[in-house]
């Protein structure tokens, strides 16, 4: 085992540009490298420190006989490795199946993903805090504090610096393990599609980035001539605000939003006002930014996603965040939407669009394409949680629906409305069937109120209404509501005890210090130091409408889960409870079905470059494959434990990312 870390120094903004297109900027130097061989003593590289800068002989036997690398964030050596040592130094690239990243077991392991407070949840002892002077110092070239050179008395103190991270990376992955080998090749897949990148249209999203500057421009002038601030003046914003009478808690898009929506608020000054700062809002450039700025120079964007950067195992976004792009109105076509914007005129947008901002932003996904010559396939799983999770509860009228293809948010509209069975359609009660997929969203993993007004605050039906309709698909899922309770007794069961609890096919059990879930195909999730503490249950049974509004409990104390957790950027302890874990193992049992596809199309030569959640995203070239034979790999075969459930995937074809 080699365990790796490199120390540099460069103009550009690691943070801002990400670690592909840092470690291709020519003002990126490498300012020392540490390692340690199999738990000996770690060794110190800089340039010029040999003879020769060429690579210690050492390093070089270890990695040319293949022996494995681990670092944390691994794609940052990586990219360091590949495009600063390889070429300027001549060291030898390692291949792809050899790195393992630190990072990536504590991300499986539900543990904060920081090397820093890693080690200290570990009881490792944090980083040294000398080393976040000397980064700034000597290794932000873009600080005005920032120092080109690093000086002699300064310059030990750096290596040291990076000799403790080996230290402490060594002790985090004696500690933690490799991962599981059911889970190196998912690993070492994830490498691959990152290091694959994401094509990008670099012309595109320069065109779109000019028409939100010049909007922004004329909103900014505007917004000053009316309030007399500019808009990023947020306390005297607020004081005007208050002064033209209205209080405002923030001016955070979502809540400005709903205050416009509700149409309670006066015409005049204040709703102008109100409305710019939403629309400069929505103008902001920062998504369009990050795109460009990460762009490598071959065209594509790397490492955007994390390994199991979510606890139940799914990827979530890194960088400019692919997973969390506007999506684009369904039908829209994306090659004309395209052509609008960068024919470059506001106005026209307008005049298309109704909006230019919300054009472009409803643009974002179209910015990934296919490099020239190629086409995209994707593929996605139709309803694939509602499925499983009533294939997990043994709802098995609802698995029974879906097998004969039964539009699952038309039937519950049917069912909410007390509407006659095939009554409900998209085309002929839209209100209707929002109802039905509204209801779906909220109350499956045991929302109820609340849960439905945070995907409709449209006010169409009263608090009143709303606790009818979860009475009455609570009703209609009995299964579902008991694999709720069931789950939680379990868990509670488990932690008490230590013992493994089984319910239906899911089970947990203590391990060390943590409490897992065991899905149906073995692998785990993991909730890291578990206590049981008496706590008023949430507010999650609406069994009378002051219970429901007020969100209050009449119940006693009872025991519920808490374990640590990385919430809201800070790692602390948090309480769980059925409805959470049922969400719980119906993601991870999602991702367990998604990813063996993933292999299956990477090994047909269906290159993938983006998971999203049930998504998969391929570019191969334009002659490649079928739309009927990506389909197939996406479906099956299913594994032993799923293989009844009526899982199919919806997939399309195209130039440019759209869903």
């Amino acid at each position: 085992m080699i365990t790796f870390d490199f120390e540099t120094k460069s103009y550009a903004d690691l943070v801002k540009v990400g670690a592909w297109a840092y470690s291709e900027d020519p003002t990126t130097k490498v300012i020392c490298a540490c390692w340690g061989i199999e738990r000996e003593s770690i060794q110190t590289w800089w340039p010029g420190k040999n003879d020769n800068d060429l690579m210690p002989s050492d390093l070089y036997d270890a990695v040319t006989n293949g022996g494995t690398i681990e670092a944390h964030n691994v794609s940052f050596e990586r990219s360091i490795w590949m495009n600063v040592m390889a070429p300027q130094y001549g060291w030898e690239l390692p291949t792809d199946s050899q790195w393992r990243d630190t990072m990536a077991v504590a991300n499986y392991y539900a543990l904060p993903a920081g090397l820093d407070r890693l080690a200290t949840v570990l009881g490792f002892g944090g980083k040294d805090p000398e080393g976040g002077r000397l980064i700034s110092k000597y290794s932000k070239l873009h600080l005005k504090t920032a120092k080109p050179e690093v000086p002699e008395e300064d310059f030990e103190k750096f290596v040291q610096y990076c000799v403790k991270d080996v230290a402490i990376e060594q002790s985090v992955s004696d500690f933690l393990g490799d991962l599981p080998d059911r889970e190196l090749p998912v690993f070492q897949l994830d490498q691959t599609i990152n290091l694959r990148g994401l094509y990008l249209d670099a012309e595109g999203i320069e065109c779109a980035i000019k028409i939100v500057e010049q909007r922004s421009e004329r909103l900014t002038k505007e917004f000053r001539e009316l309030v007399g601030h500019n808009p990023t003046q947020t306390a005297k914003v607020k004081e005007w605000f208050e002064e033209n009478g209205l209080i405002l808690d923030n001016l955070q898009a979502g809540y400005l939003q709903d205050l416009l929506d509700e149409g309670e608020l006066p015409s005049g000054s204040a709703r102008r006002a109100l409305e710019i700062r939403l629309a400069i809002n929505k103008a902001s450039t920062k998504k369009l930014a990050a795109m460009a700025r990460q762009r490598g120079l071959d065209g594509r964007a790397r490492f955007q996603t994390r390994y199991h950067g979510a606890a139940t195992g799914r990827w979530t976004g890194s960088g400019f965040q692919p997973l969390n792009l506007k999506k684009g109105d369904e039908g829209m076509d994306p090659e004309q939407l395209v052509r609008d914007i960068m024919y470059g005129d506001a106005e026209y947008l307008d005049m298309i669009y109704g909006d230019a901002m919300e054009a472009v932003a409803k643009a974002s996904r179209h910015w990934i394409k296919a490099a020239p010559g190629n086409k995209i396939y994707a593929g996605d799983y139709s309803s694939i949680e509602a499925i499983i999770l009533a294939a997990l509860a043994g709802e098995d009228w609802k698995v029974e629906a879906f097998r004969k293809g039964v539009k699952l948010y038309e039937y519950m509209g049917d069912k909410i409305h007390g509407l006659v069975a095939g009554t409900v359609s998209k085309a002929t009660h839209p209100a209707e069937r929002q109802d039905g997929k509204t209801g779906e969203l909220a109350f499956g993993y045991q929302g109820a109120l609340g849960a439905w007004l945070k995907f409709d605050n449209s006010g169409r039906h009263s608090d009143e209404r709303i606790v009818e309709i979860c009475k009455a698909w609570r009703a209609e899922h009995p299964a579902i509501v008991q694999l709720w309770a069931g789950l939680q007794s379990a868990a509670i069961t488990a932690t008490q005890s230590g013992d493994l609890v089984k319910y239906r096919d899911l089970g947990f059990e203590v391990v060390d210090d943590w409490l897992t879930m065991i899905l149906p195909n073995g692998k785990r999730l993991w909730y890291y130091k578990p206590e049981l503490r008496m706590i008023r249950p949430r507010w999650c049974n609406p069994e009378t409408k002051t219970e429901c509004l007020h969100r209050t409990c009449n119940h006693q104390l009872q025991p519920q889960i808490t374990y640590m957790a990385q919430k809201e950027g800070q790692w602390r302890r948090v309480t769980t409870y059925g409805g959470k874990l049922t969400e719980n193992a119906c993601q991870a049992v999602s991702r367990e079905v998604l990813v063996p596809a993933m292999q299956r199309c990477e090994d047909a030569g269906y290159n993938i470059v983006l998971t999203v959640y049930d998504e998969i995203v391929c570019e191969v070239s334009e002659s490649f494959g079928s739309e009927e034979e990506f389909v197939n790999l996406m479906e099956g075969p299913l594994p032993d434990w799923a293989k009844d459930w009526p899982i199919t995937v919806d997939a399309w074809t195209g130039i440019r990312y759209k869903k």
